[in-house]
């Protein structure tokens, strides 16, 4: 029995699912797989976690692997404009046809599961489903999953990752990961798996020592990345500029010299670093990639809405989905360095972010915001709320409130007369908003909350 016939039939069944609340662990989703006959077990499968940084790693590893012709699943969340986006196979988002006959395929197992017992798998429990099921059926060569919240309790920790990767640990979810970088650091590490590697961009001593420790009680080898001479996997930066970024690598096997990077910021040749010293592990493992293949996917890799730069009308747009206090550091602080001032600010925050320290780090570059709301209107803060902690920590800040995005991105247009740039940020919602406007993006007609966040399997 087919219960869907159009896409948006099984969007608007997903997205239902958001109401029946969290789950922890990877229990819930094992009964659906064990219907399935847990063939999530036979997949390949690299899974990425962090505060930050994780979907950009999971993206140039991706194409890494592309490049050296494998047949990649790639399963991210959350999604811009497309819940298809979310599970690929080399860069190929599902088809509508196929999401379809797989959700179908799910419904009926979830309504048969139901006859025997009450049973309420949530939104990212069955999304993950349908990408196992899709990568599984496939045949593909490895499987790149980017956990959802956290990891130990998230739904992805269900499979079994060769390799497992931390980008960074920083303060976010604290309401469902714990209060400090430690109580963080032992959510995540939970990825880790025994006589396996673990790889980690971790800088922080606090939740290094606690990812070391906990890999060390089942044999998990842990190999850390970063700049610092200590590090088992070095990188330098070259160059890092909004035109060029530019990196040497010092890895277990391999050094490259001015590997070119197309995504913008220096803080990408650290997730970079962490995809290559997975692809080492790789090849210790068996597989095939060469320098030639990683150069290829490093110039051509792509991740809509990071530190994405439009010329609109000889206007240069920033696009750019940080959405905490660390993130529009790491972004202001770029853009600072790159000479950029007097910026125009369109934001829109979720109403679950630290929004005061963004908007902090925010008055370091711009003193005119225009402030809106994003469609997802019940994890929207309201501008006036975002105007008077701006006016509290700036009084002379210049201020719009207009509530639509693209009518606010349309003022910031008309306010810069083709001088001063535009910063678009605050959350994947407002950036995605701002792009169906400036690249006329075509989006999923239902718009509503990434209910991920909100019904994660989680703590």
């Amino acid at each position: 029995m087919n219960k869907f016939n159009k896409y948006e039939d099984v969007l608007n069944w997903l997205y239902r699912l958001k109401r029946f609340g969290m789950t922890k662990g990877v229990d819930n989703l094992k009964i659906l797989a064990e219907e399935f006959k847990n063939i999530h077990d036979e997949l390949k499968v690299i899974l990425v976690t962090g505060s930050g940084g994780k979907g950009s790693t999971v993206a140039i590893l991706s194409k890494i692997l592309e490049k050296s012709n494998y047949k990649v699943g790639t399963f991210t969340k959350p999604h811009l404009h497309r819940y298809t986006e979310r599970i690929s196979i080399n860069s190929q988002e599902i088809s509508r046809e196929d999401l379809i006959e797989i959700a179908n395929r799910i419904y009926n197992k979830i309504e048969e599961i139901r006859t025997r017992r009450e049973y309420y798998p949530t939104f990212f429990e069955v999304t993950s489903m349908i990408s196992i099921l899709y990568f599984y059926e496939r045949n593909v060569d490895l499987c790149i999953y980017e956990v959802g919240i956290g990891g130990r309790y998230d739904a992805t920790n269900i499979l079994n990752p060769l390799i497992s990767c931390i980008t960074r640990v920083y303060l976010e979810h604290t309401n469902i990961l714990g209060n400090t970088v430690e109580d963080i650091a032992w959510n995540k590490v939970g990825i880790a798996r025994e006589n396996r590697f673990l790889i980690t961009g971790e800088s922080d001593n606090r939740a290094l020592r606690i990812i070391k420790d906990e890999c060390s009680k089942i044999d998990c080898e842990v190999l850390t990345v970063g700049k610092e001479k200590n590090k088992d996997i070095i990188y330098e930066t070259v160059i890092s500029n909004l035109n060029e970024n530019k990196f040497n690598y010092f890895g277990l096997l391999n050094e490259y010299n001015n590997l070119e990077l197309n995504l913008k910021g220096d803080h990408q040749q650290l997730n970079c670093s962490i995809a290559i010293a997975c692809c080492e592990i790789l090849k210790i493992l068996g597989y095939n990639i060469n320098e030639g293949a990683i150069r290829e996917a490093l110039k051509d890799v792509k991740w809509a809405g990071r530190m994405e730069i439009f010329n609109y009308g000889n206007t240069s747009i920033i696009l750019d989905a940080a959405k905490d206090p660390y993130a529009m550091n790491t972004l202001v602080n770029f853009l600072i360095r790159n000479g950029l001032k007097d910026v125009i600010v369109v934001i829109s925050i979720s109403s679950d972010k630290d929004y005061k320290n963004m908007l902090s780090e925010l008055l370091r570059l711009s003193n005119t915001f225009i402030l809106s709301k994003h469609k997802v209107m019940e994890r929207t803060i309201l501008p006036e709320k975002l105007k008077e902690a701006l006016l509290a920590m700036k009084n002379d800040t210049k201020i719009y409130v207009i509530n639509d995005i693209k009518e606010a991105v349309k003022k910031a247009l008309e306010i810069s007369n083709k001088e001063k740039p535009i910063l678009v940020t605050g959350s994947v919602f407002t950036v995605a908003e701002a792009r169906e406007f400036l690249k006329n993006e075509e989006s999923d007609s239902i718009n509503l909350a990434d209910p991920h966040t909100l019904i994660d399997s989680s703590p």
